[in-house]
């Protein structure tokens, strides 16, 4: 059976890179991804493997503790 897409997390990207003024085309290319594929993660239709994570906190200026943390108070 396939996991459902976490939710918190797609929701905590789409703040964190709205914080930060980014565009989904801004931070896709930062992070080395397309901006569909960043479109469908903060949707919730896809979930990120770690690769994709660690690019993306590196493009917004956070750490892994950072998110982590910052997914433990959502949750």
């Amino acid at each position: 059976m396939r996991e459902q897409p976490d939710l918190v997390l797609a929701a905590l990207l789409k703040r964190l890179r709205e914080e930060r003024k980014f565009t989904q085309e801004q931070l896709a290319f930062e992070a080395g991804i397309t901006a569909s594929a960043l479109s469908r993660i903060e949707r919730g239709l896809n979930s990120p493997g770690w690769t994709t994570i660690r690019r993306l906190v590196k493009a917004l200026g956070v750490s892994l503790v950072e998110l982590a943390s910052d997914l433990e108070e959502v949750a």
